[in-house]
This record gives structure tokens, C-alpha cells and sequence, in this order.
């Protein structure tokens, strides 16, 4: 009798987590579907994909800094505008690239944004001053957290200060929007 309380006990705790990680995986499976058309939508950037017309605004900066030497960075944001004849120019962002050095570490972001203009992807790469590449990769629906996936063990000595948060990456993602409007 006891054995069998404690199961169905354990399987009343077990459901829940279970149906949880199962809609998390769904979720995720939606954001991956997001980022191949949004691969989709990029290859034809300048022209129109589906209903909308897709362009790139790209920020190159070549800059000299003291103590690191040169500095090169390169944005990429990709933004629909709809087709209508009114001369709408409401800019939806859905994808950024941004690639940029400081002294010779590199580092590489991919933010997939949803069709809400939410973040909903954050992919950030660097190489730490021992050559190693190390990868985070954040994912959210609805503006909420649900899979944060960062590297263990990381040396902080080849990585003192390139280890993004959930917090600062979406921050990161609303400033690009920030951007684009003021284009």
C-alpha cells in the first residue's frame, strides 16, 4: 500500500515536469522553424519575400583603440517593411549579424527576433586569448526565458569579460530595435 501511495505520488510530481520540458521543446522546435525562414528571408534581402519586402541596414565601423589597436565591427539588421501603397515605413525587425574584434579576440551575435519584434534567439560565439571558442545560446518566448544553454568551466583568464547573461543579451536584442527606429 505504501509502495503504491508513494508511486502515484511520484508520478503526480513527474506529469507536470514532463508536460513542461515537452512544451519547451515545442517552443524551441518553433524557434528553429523562425530561424530557417529568417535564413530564408535574408537570401533574398533587396527584393520581396512572401508578402513583405526585406532589407538590410549595415553598420561597418573601423575605429583605433588605445592599448587593444584596431577595431573592426560590422551590424547587419534585417527588417521587413510592408508592401502597402500609403508609404508605410514601419520597420519590423527579425534578424541581426554583428561581428567585431577587441585586440585579437573575436566575437559573433546572431539575435532572431519573432514576429512580434520580441527577441526570441540570442546566439553569441568568442574566442578567448587561448584560441578557444566558447558559445551561448539563449532562448525566449514571449519575452520570457525558457532555455539557457552556457558553457561550464569557462577559463576566465582567456574569457574575463565576454560571458553574456539572459538579461544582458535581451538587452542587447531591444537596443537593436532601438536602433532601427531612429533610421
Amino acid at each position: 500500500m505504501k509502495k503504491t501511495i508513494l508511486a502515484v505520488l511520484a508520478a503526480l510530481i513527474l506529469v507536470p515536469a514532463g508536460l513542461k520540458a515537452q512544451k519547451t521543446d515545442q517552443a524551441i522546435a518553433k524557434i528553429r522553424k523562425d530561424y530557417a525562414a529568417a535564413l530564408e528571408k535574408i537570401n533574398t534581402a533587396g527584393g520581396y519575400y512572401e508578402d513583405v519586402f526585406v532589407n538590410c541596414a549595415t553598420v561597418n565601423i573601423q575605429e583605433m583603440w588605445s592599448g587593444s589597436g584596431p577595431h573592426k565591427e560590422t551590424t547587419e539588421i534585417f527588417y521587413a517593411m510592408g508592401l502597402d501603397e500609403e508609404w508605410n515605413f514601419d520597420r519590423h525587425i527579425f534578424f541581426v549579424r554583428n561581428k567585431y574584434n577587441v585586440s585579437v579576440r573575436e566575437f559573433y551575435t546572431e539575435i532572431l527576433y519573432d514576429e512580434n519584434g520580441k527577441p526570441e534567439f540570442y546566439y553569441h560565439k568568442a574566442f578567448g586569448y587561448d584560441g578557444n571558442a566558447l558559445e551561448w545560446r539563449f532562448y525566449w518566448e514571449n519575452g520570457k526565458l525558457i532555455r539557457s544553454l552556457v558553457p561550464k568551466n569557462i577559463n576566465t583568464e582567456a574569457f574575463p569579460d565576454s560571458q553574456p547573461t539572459p538579461e544582458g543579451a535581451y538587452k542587447a536584442a531591444e537596443n537593436f530595435i532601438s536602433y532601427l527606429t531612429r533610421l
